[in-house]
């Protein structure tokens, strides 16, 4: 009768590994289209015995992942969500400076009006264009300012938005360690992976897990963010000299800046606030600067209708930063175009002496600190984000395939061949049945033997 307790001891073993394995099986089926989900597999083990004892169990789960090809995904993904950002902002401004008449064709319908007037000085409706052009020209510039500034806080906002998402993934992060540490289940070790690949794709950065199982979560400026159980908190706060938010990470009693040294979209939106768009507002300041400096200066040289020399054409800024924004037409010659500045010093009406040498300007080099003309100055503006824009766009297209090239193969490690587990399914179902069967025979004989006792 012992021999026949040991059989069915035996036999329920094995229903429930058959088990274990039919309900592994049925997960992986129904998690197939999960993203982040890795493959689960249950070993089963044999019981070595005596010729009645033995039988299989079964072991722990685990699943098909791995940790070198995982860190490649959250490297791949961070520069990916960083040129995505990019683009977008880079696009998002370059649509903001082109549509409607750019600054380059201000310049040049400017310099028209002024060669028109100049060949009929004392014409009122001549004279009248050409004011009117030079209150185009500055509204535009204006314009482009607040389009550049419209851009960064755009940048800045976004900023403020993701510090504190990146903070709360790292505080995840750091309790999926727990629940690692503790259970070691799949489940838990997918969503540890699925935080770390999201914290990526805001703030770049890299993990590794150390020797006790724990993910480490580390910036690129080397600033821990994640140790194991432990999160620092990344936090932002609005720098005085600078207007925008700088970044930190604050660990206990330590502060850390990190605004240069961040990846991921909050790197993308740094770098584009204070490199990208900033290096077109430095250069549009330069180019209104310049212009209204080279203009004052000939026009003040020349005389008004009614010979009068001194007079300017436009308010100019005092100093190059924010100049663009700060940018004025000359009170007196918005009001009365009568004080243009079309003829020479000391000369008869109908002369068209300062007319010629504003209209000379055109091919001057006066932009750029004397280096370029003010049109090809406003053009570079333009060009300069354009291939920003084009080298963000190549950036987009070489990440995605990076990162399409290492999904394929996750999903040929992990992945779930739904074909493949139904057959598994099956065949733990089959070894489960006739386990059933197994145990069914050793009670029907213990039954008889009872009986017959």
């Amino acid at each position: 009768m012992s021999n026949l307790m040991s059989l069915l001891g035996m036999g329920a073993g094995g229903i429930a590994a058959q088990n274990s394995g039919i309900a592994v099986a049925t997960n992986n089926v129904a998690n197939a289209n999960t993203e982040g989900y890795s493959r689960e597999t249950v070993s089963l083990e044999a019981l070595i015995g005596p010729p009645l004892a033995g039988g299989v169990r079964a072991g722990d789960t685990s699943r098909y992942a791995s940790e070198l090809l995982a860190s490649r995904m959250r490297t791949a993904s961070g520069s990916l969500a960083s040129s995505t950002a990019s683009q977008s902002a880079i696009s998002d401004l370059e649509s903001a400076l082109t549509s409607g008449t750019t600054i380059d064709t201000r310049f040049a319908t400017l310099f028209s009006k002024i060669a028109q007037a100049s060949a009929t000085p004392t014409d009122t409706v001549a004279r009248d264009a050409v004011v009117q052009a030079t209150r185009d020209l500055v509204t535009s510039i204006n314009g482009q300012a607040a389009d550049i500034s419209d851009a960064r806080h755009g940048a800045d906002l976004r900023i403020g938005d993701n510090v504190p998402q990146a903070s709360q993934l790292a505080q995840q992060l750091a309790d999926a360690n727990k629940q690692v540490a503790k259970t070691n289940d799949p489940t838990a070790l997918d969503k540890r992976d699925q935080l770390a690949n999201q914290l990526s794709q805001l703030v770049g950065g890299s993990a590794r897990i150390d020797k006790d199982g724990k993910m480490r979560f580390v910036l690129d400026n080397g600033a821990v963010l994640v140790d194991g159980v432990h999160a620092a908190t990344l936090t932002s706060a609005l720098d005085p000299l600078t207007g925008y938010q700088k970044v930190s990470v604050v660990d206990g009693a330590m502060t850390r800046d990190v605004t240069s040294s961040l990846g991921g979209k909050l790197g993308a939106d740094l770098t584009f606030r204070d490199s990208t768009a900033k290096t077109a507002a430095d250069a549009l300041d330069r180019l209104a600067y310049d212009a209204a400096n080279a203009f004052n200066g000939t026009h003040a040289t020349n005389a008004a209708l009614d010979g009068s020399l001194g007079h300017s054409m436009f308010i100019a800024p005092f100093v190059v930063t924010g100049a663009a924004a700060a940018l004025k037409i000359d009170t007196t010659l918005d009001a009365d175009s009568d004080n243009l500045a079309l003829a020479g010093p000391g000369t008869a009406p109908g002369d068209n002496t300062g007319g010629m040498a504003l209209y000379a300007l055109a091919t001057a080099n006066v932009a750029s600190g004397g280096t370029e003309k003010l049109t090809d100055a406003a053009t570079g503006i333009i060009g300069k984000l354009g291939l920003a824009g084009a080298e963000a766009k190549s950036d987009v297209d070489r990440d995605s395939m990076v990162a399409d090239n290492l999904a394929g193969l996750r999903d040929s490690l992990s992945g779930v061949d739904t074909q493949e587990e139904l057959t598994n399914l099956a065949r733990f179902e089959h070894a489960s049945s006739a386990m059933t069967k197994f145990v069914s025979t050793i009670d029907d004989l213990l039954t008889g033997l009872i009986q017959a006792l």
